[in-house]
């Protein structure tokens, strides 16, 4: 929906109008001025709180989303930096010591030995399934954090505009009443 100037001009007319209107009921309120600008400056301090917060969480999901960007980026462009958590899901799981039987089992006595000796890299640093996990474990890593620094943006935007949000569904009230 698009607000216009149109619109806030009326609405501040129809306030105006409303509190002339009214006159008798205000000297009648003047009883209790206190509580009534006690209430609202709480209600006030209140909305600038929440405002500081949605800030707040605003500018912490984005500087989330820009590291989540830099570090895939860095992974990008240097490969290689997958293999500290390749060595730590190999040092906590042993799934590749643990895949070496399967793996002379499928090639055989003779092929594996063949194999190693001309090849020594294989022994030493073949195919290992650790490094491959280690990437799907950072890359869905990234994704959660990814979705979590969204919802940080989406919700800290939302609460520093709260009174925007407020003022639209109170537009559509006097809207919809109008219709009637």
């Amino acid at each position: 929906m698009i607000i216009t100037a149109h619109d806030d001009l009326y609405e501040i007319r129809v306030n105006i109008m409303y509190k002339f209107d009214n006159n008798n009921e205000q000297e009648t309120e003047s009883s209790k001025p206190t509580t009534m600008s006690l209430n609202e400056t709480s209600q006030d301090v209140l909305s600038i709180v929440v405002r500081m917060c949605g800030l707040l969480l605003l500018f912490i999901g984005l500087w989330i989303a820009i590291q989540i960007f830099s570090e895939a980026l860095a992974l990008y462009k240097d490969p290689a930096n997958i293999e500290r958590m390749a060595t730590a899901i190999e040092t906590g799981s042993n799934i590749d010591k643990s895949l070496i039987p399967i793996r002379d089992s499928l090639l055989g006595e003779d092929e594996a030995g063949a194999d190693s000796k001309s090849r020594p890299e294989i022994l030493a640093d073949g195919f290992r399934i650790s490094y491959f996990i280690a990437w799907v474990v950072d890359l869905l890593l990234l994704l959660l954090l990814a979705r979590i620094a969204i919802m940080a943006i989406k919700t800290g935007g939302e609460l520093a505009l709260y009174d925007a949000q407020v003022k639209r569904l109170a537009r559509e009230i006097v809207k919809a009443r109008k219709k009637e």
